[in-house]
């Protein structure tokens, strides 16, 4: 269920789906959140894009007794979607780092023109890019949504999603395998 701006706060709507906040036994502070994470695509089951406004969207997962709300936000525009334990397929924690040629760049393709003068060429082959990010795939029975944070809260993140409710539904991977 996607909430509404003026839903988000509304206990009517949202402890019937995941009852009240978590409340780890024995601690009067608890942190029940997620890291921050960047979307990068949300579809529903159908393959069709999510009525969100997602590009550059930031979200964070509070955790519930019997689900995940996840707070939307992109600049004023805000959203929560309502993630009951029960719809969850699969979470996918994937621990991505690539380090590959910048061969893409317009002004590379422009230096490879030069491959001849000797001091271009090197500095063309040394050029990298160094990908290193968390990756987070929740799929439910009503969206998949793929979404990125740091590279270094990996084991912070999978310690959270590996303390949930459906911690066998969570997938550990690294660079995709």
């Amino acid at each position: 269920m996607i909430l509404k701006e003026s839903e988000i706060g509304d206990t009517d709507l949202i402890y019937p789906i995941l009852g009240k906040p978590y409340k780890e036994p024995g601690k009067i502070f608890t942190a029940t959140g997620s890291s921050m994470y960047f979307v990068k695509q949300s579809l529903d089951t159908d393959g069709n894009p999510l009525p969100l406004k997602r590009d550059e969207m930031k979200g964070i997962f509070q955790r519930y007794e019997k689900g995940l709300q996840l707070f939307l936000n992109k600049s004023n525009y805000q959203n929560a979607i309502l993630i009951n334990y029960d719809s969850i397929e699969s979470i996918v924690i994937n621990k991505v780092e690539e380090i590959s040629t910048v061969t893409d760049s317009f002004w590379l393709k422009a230096l490879s023109l030069f491959d001849s003068i000797p001091f271009l060429n090197e500095i063309t082959k040394s050029m990298k890019y160094q990908r290193r990010e968390t990756e987070l795939i929740i799929i439910t029975d009503f969206m998949k949504m793929t979404m990125i944070t740091s590279y270094s809260s990996y084991q912070r993140e999978v310690s959270y999603f590996k303390n949930l409710d459906c911690a066998e539904k969570v997938i550990i991977k690294k660079n995709g395998s």
